[in-house]
This record gives structure tokens, sequence and C-alpha cells, in this order.
């Protein structure tokens, strides 16, 4: 897959213990990965090892191994429940179908997924917060466009119900922050779709259509703008990866981590990921929790 790349660097064993000392160094709270394979044979056992516990389900059967994960320390946060956003589905929606430029049930079925966590702080805060990740469908713009454009309202909506639903068992203002490989840049559809002040989720649901208002706002683009680039391989470097918040009195991003410089394709001997991960520290607002 990666003929440009270092042999030496692309080797499992190599690249597994440098994306292991990355994660590890990060130090982070709450860990968002996509397109991950051998969660059960290294990265479950080698997390838990560094104490974390992880939330992990694959996109696919039979040769699509990977899927997506969050890794959290349960001694900062007590995870509430979780749900699994399968875009599949889409397939069987009519009104998502007819949107969808050529087969739409074989192009909806391509086996990319999300997950959204809900967590509580443990003390002194308190906080309900959920965490959302995802890997929306990879491939060239113009075709697959509408194709992401359908999983990102999907993935707002059921993000929107998920809020609703512990805001109501936990009767708490939950905040949001969702993390993960769009295939958009910031100019996409996408993008502008996710990052909305006022977002007007509508799906049909039991035959009727349910609108609700969701916002969320990039760290990276409130701050100092979105990195150059989170991709880089031959022919093409462009930002795919982001990080939303809801914008509220609750949180707000306090620090991001810097974009490392960047000579050679990825992955290489210094990144062994082919995306550059990105990072947000939040601060929560304990005068608002009080």
């Amino acid at each position: 897959m990666y003929s440009y790349s270092p042999p030496d660097s692309i080797l499992w064993d190599n690249r597994s213990k440098a994306i292991l000392d990355n994660l590890k160094n990060f130090e982070a709270d709450f860990i968002c990965l996509q397109e991950v394979d051998e969660y059960i044979s290294f990265f479950d056992r080698n997390m838990e090892a560094h104490g974390y516990t992880g939330i992990y389900f694959p996109r696919g059967e039979g040769y699509k191994r990977d899927g997506c994960a969050i890794f959290f320390k349960p001694k900062f946060a007590e995870l509430i429940t979780y749900n699994i956003v399968d875009y599949n589905n889409l397939a069987e929606r009519r009104c998502v179908a007819s949107t969808i430029h050529g087969d739409a049930v074989s192009k909806l079925k391509c086996d990319c997924i999300g997950i959204l966590a809900a967590f509580k702080i443990l003390k002194p805060f308190n906080h309900v917060v959920i965490i959302a990740t995802t890997h929306l469908k990879s491939g060239k713009s113009d075709e697959w466009d509408d194709v992401k454009l359908a999983q990102a309202k999907s993935l707002m909506f059921e993000l929107a119900m998920f809020k609703r639903t512990i805001s109501a068992v936990e009767n708490c203002s939950p905040s949001v922050i969702l993390a993960g490989d769009f295939n958009s840049n910031p100019s996409s559809d996408v993008y502008e779709y996710v990052n909305s002040d006022n977002i007007p989720v509508m799906w049909p649901l039991g035959g009727e259509e349910e609108e609700t208002e969701f916002g969320l706002c990039s760290a990276y683009g409130f701050t100092k703008g979105e990195p150059k680039f989170t991709k880089y391989v031959p022919g093409f470097a462009e930002t795919l990866d982001y990080v939303f918040f809801t914008p509220s009195d609750f949180i707000s991003p306090v620090k991001l981590l810097d974009s490392p410089d960047v000579v050679d394709f990825l992955p290489n001997k210094s990144h062994p990921s082919d995306h550059l991960p990105i990072g947000v520290e939040f601060e929560i607002n304990r005068k608002i929790l009080l």
C-alpha cells in the first residue's frame, strides 16, 4: 500500500510501537482513532496497560478488519452509555437514496461507521460530555461528495438524538466533542454543514420528519485556523481530520496540538500514520457548573 515509504517504517512491529509511543506521549484523557485494525491483538491490551479503556466497533466484515475506537481513562471519566452509527442503513432510506447519483444502494453500503459515547467527568467537575468519532467514505470528492454529505447528515441527526436522550436521563446539558476523519477538506459541503452554529437536522423518524437544531464548531477553525494538511501522500496534501465541539459556556478550547514539520510522505519513520494527529485541550468552566 505504501510503496513510497521506507520499508522498515511500515513493518507492523516498528509501526505499531511508534503509534503506541505517540498515543502514550499525548497523555490525553480521550483518544479517538479511525481505521484501527489489530484492535484485539494489539491496541486493547497495550492501551489498557497505559491506563485506558476502549470502545471499538469494526466497519465491515471479512477483509475489512479496521474500525473506529474511543479510548478513555477510567480515572478521569465514567462511561454512561454508547451507540453505534452504521451508515450502511442509509441505503434503506428512500429519501436519502434519492439524493445519490448512480447506484445509490451500492454507494451507500460502503461500510463506514461512527461511535457516540456519553461520559461523566469525575469529581470535582460532575459534567457530562459526549465524545463521538467517525470515519466517512474515502474517495474522489466529485464521485463521493453526495455520500459523504448523507453520512454527515445522518451522523448529526443521531448525535442530536443521542444528546437529547442523555440530557433527559442525566438531567443535564452535555457538551459534545466530535473528532474524526471526514475525508473532506475545509471548502467541502460536509465541513460547511458540520461546522455550523445552528444546524437544521431533519430525518424521517417513524414515517414523520423530526427536526432539531444542533450546532458545532471546529476547534482549530475557531482559534488558529485548520492545519495546512493532515494527510500527505504522493499527489495529495489536504486537511481531512477535525475536532468539532459545541460552543457554550461549559467548555472552551484552550490549547491545540501543533502540526509537526513534515518532509517525507506519510507514513514515514517520524510519523507512523498516513494522517497527522490533531488534538485539543478543553477547559471546563467550573463556575458555570457549580
